[in-house]
């Protein structure tokens, strides 16, 4: 019976096709269809919908909003494409009106080509992004588990196929640089903005050490030709010989200061602006720079946003406070176990819910 069962299956077209275009399948990407795709398909065309007129009842709303979604989605294709899906649906509409089957098989086939042709542009552009993502991930640093007298550890995860975040570690033979922050938005804009960050903070380390000079300075030529949309929050802490660290923040989240003598947690927050906000001339005078002074086993922890906004099914947040709870669980652990043990619980409270920003954090411990 097996025998017959596999030459009836192996002989079954529909049963092939069926093979074939479900080889690959999975309920992860089901999933991710579902929940992450649609959304972002329906923003992307959403932006271009007017807002509802209050003024008229539930039904007209609804049909002028399906005009405009319909007329955003028109509009997104060129002038060419348009044409021939406008023709596509006029040859359905008769087809269908004079059950004309001629003319819904061409209508079937027009957008069928419109789909190929939307297909390879939107694979062309993947191509380029992976590529993009390969270049970024290059630039992330390369280093050793041990800075002066810090052991560290460090997590970069972006959101989509390339990150907004911004990370960096230079070494220098006075003292090393951590930076990290985080460019408003997601994707390749950011991205590319992330790149010139890193450009300009390396050259201005040929003439600046202080980290509020750094800072302000890179305010000074980042913001030139930024565009309005768009800013820059960011920490830069610079490790000293002497274990001390100077810390400066720009808008970006606090740094924690895990003390293990008292097994207490200090929330390092210098005042600072945003690069890119209208601080109407104030950035420089309202940038204050903190030291801090670490003992034996503290820890050191500097993240993005991205962390402690981290969201599980219920749009739930997982906080600033499980951070903190998590890193004083596993305080007498290194700093890669530290790390391991916070990627496992924000994994086990995100769930089934996608990442929906870019995550990056530093650990350092103190020898």
């Amino acid at each position: 019976m097996k025998i017959i069962w596999f030459i009836v299956a192996s002989s079954n077209p529909i049963k092939r096709i069926f093979d074939l275009y479900t080889s690959d399948l999975s309920y992860q990407e089901i999933e991710r269809l579902i929940k992450r795709e649609a959304g972002e398909v329906y923003e992307f065309f959403a932006k271009d919908i007017p807002q509802p007129d209050l003024h008229k009842n539930k039904f007209i709303r609804g049909l002028i909003f399906i005009r405009s979604l319909f007329n955003a989605f028109i509009l997104k294709l060129t002038p060419a494409r348009r044409l021939f899906f406008l023709a596509a649906l006029l040859f359905f509409f008769v087809g269908y009106a004079q059950a004309n089957q001629s003319y819904i098989l061409s209508a079937f086939v027009i957008v069928i080509l419109l789909l190929a042709f939307e297909l390879a542009d939107k694979l062309s552009a993947k191509g380029e992004l992976d590529v993009a993502r390969k270049i970024q991930f290059d630039l992330i640093p390369k280093y050793s588990s041990q800075i002066f007298n810090y052991e560290i550890a460090t997590h970069y995860e972006p959101a989509r196929e390339v990150g907004g975040d911004h990370f960096d570690i230079i070494e220098t033979p006075e003292r090393t640089y951590i930076i990290i922050g985080d460019i408003s938005g997601k994707g390749i804009a950011a991205a590319l903005y992330m790149v010139r960050v890193q450009s300009i903070i390396h050259l201005l380390l040929d003439n600046f050490y202080e980290v509020r000079d750094i800072v302000i300075n890179l305010k000074k030529y980042f913001s030139k030709n930024l565009r309005r949309e768009f800013f820059l929050t960011m920490s830069i802490a610079s490790i000293e010989k002497d274990s001390s660290i100077k810390f400066v923040r720009a808008g970006h989240t606090p740094a924690f200061h895990f003390k293990h003598e008292i097994n207490s947690v200090d929330v390092i927050c210098p005042q600072g602006i945003g690069i890119g906000l209208n601080d109407k001339g104030m950035f420089e005078n309202i940038l204050e720079a903190a030291v801090i002074m670490p003992k034996p086993n503290d820890i050191i922890f500097l993240f993005t946003d991205g962390l402690s906004e981290t969201m599980n099914p219920l749009l739930e947040q997982f906080g600033e406070e499980n951070i903190k709870r998590v890193i004083q669980n596993n305080m007498d652990k290194s700093a890669e176990e530290i790390k391991v043990a916070l990627l496992r619980a924000v994994a086990a409270f995100r769930a089934t819910a996608l990442q929906n920003d870019d995550i990056t954090f530093v650990v350092l411990k103190t020898l």
